[in-house]
């Protein structure tokens, strides 16, 4: 009986260890952490995801726990918004993206590219604009385009699991839209793997200072301060359907004014959890599957065959036993009972044999 169990304990573990990968799902425009693939959800799929980040800056520590929901509505067309609450308090900047891919995007292919109109509610107290005061602030909502390219590299060589991305877009810090217009340049690169994926963003945002007509503050003529930072992180993947994502975004040179400097964000630290509620698999993530299946094949080799050996080996040991036992059963036992029994062992032997042929 310990025989099998350990067999059946040996094969669970292959098969999850990736063997079998094609029972992973994953969403379509899974990206890295800060941009999202070109592709759309597809038609029907639900992901929901809860996030939480917290901000080092020389104003304090900030902590900005949301929840993410995407929905497709068509092959090409997805809609996703998220929603923030600043220090576990107030309501945070709330966004909601309407994201158009190219037709045939849902297969695995070299080059894909997506736009976006982007909605930004922005909660932040405004007091420094219009007739805001610290007891009433203003809300503004703002509406921004962005565009992201993507290239992944494995539909042209299959050895080479990697992703790159480019976003553009209008909006560096969305909680600074009512004081600063906005560009924003990110590039991404990420290792793709059967299970889980790591990835390296870099951005780069660019801010002008708004007039104010009511303090007769002109406005910056051009963009005069910018900033750069690095963010990697990790993807790992949580019982082939959920996703565990980390992050740390390190800033690596501001540009200031000497007047109302832009504050820096030295460090932010992110973790989010994700998780696809309705799920169809597209051909994309099932040429890439099984792109996993046949390299895993090719890789691991030697573990299969170590497993098989074993197996074998211990094949051999009970076959032994069974020798033994054979002496003892003539000495206490009826003739009858001794068939039975090792018929009931050879049987499972044979089940022993044939999950080592399947796993062959």
């Amino acid at each position: 009986m310990h025989y099998r169990f350990i067999y059946y304990i040996s094969l669970l573990l292959l098969c999850d260890g990736g063997i079998i990968s094609g029972q992973i799902k994953r969403s379509r425009n899974e990206g890295t952490f800060n941009i999202p693939a070109s592709n759309v959800m597809g038609n029907g799929n639900i992901t929901i995801a809860a996030a939480l980040a917290s901000t080092f800056a020389p104003s304090g520590v900030r902590f900005d726990p949301g929840a993410y929901l995407a929905v497709g509505i068509a092959n090409i067309l997805q809609l996703s918004g998220r929603t923030a609450f600043t220090n576990f308090q107030t309501l945070g900047t709330t966004d909601a993206h309407l994201q158009l891919t190219m037709p045939g995007n849902d297969r695995l292919r070299f080059f894909g590219v997506s736009i976006s109109g982007d909605l930004y509610l922005s909660t932040e107290m405004d007091t420094l604009t219009g007739t805001a005061t610290t007891g009433k602030p203003e809300y503004h909502a703002y509406i921004r385009p962005s565009m992201t390219v993507d290239l992944d590299w494995i539909a042209k060589k299959k050895k080479v699991p990697l992703k790159t991305y480019l976003m553009l877009g209008m909006v560096d810090n969305p909680d600074l839209l009512f004081l600063y217009a906005q560009l924003s340049v990110k590039l991404g690169i990420e290792l793709k793997f059967d299970r889980n994926s790591y990835s390296l963003d870099c951005g780069t945002g660019f801010y002008r200072e708004l007039q104010r007509d009511e303090s007769g503050f002109a406005g910056d003529p051009s963009y005069l301060q910018q900033r750069v930072w690095l963010e990697p992180a990790i993807r790992f993947r949580l019982f082939k359907r959920y996703s565990l994502l980390g992050a740390v975004r390190v800033l690596v040179f501001q540009r200031q004014k000497t007047e109302r400097p832009l504050e820096p964000h030295y460090v932010r630290l992110s973790l989010a959890f994700e998780a696809p509620l309705l799920y169809r698999e597209t051909g994309s993530e099932a040429i890439r599957s099984m792109i996993f299946v046949e390299k895993n094949k090719v890789e691991k080799p030697d573990t299969i065959d170590a497993s098989i050996n074993k197996g074998k080996q211990l094949t051999t040991k009970n076959k032994l036993s069974i020798e033994g036992l054979d002496i003892e059963l003539e000495d206490g036992e009826s003739e009858k009972e001794m068939l039975k029994r090792r018929e009931e062992i050879q049987k499972k032997m044979e089940e022993i044999e044939l999950l080592l042929e399947d796993l062959e």
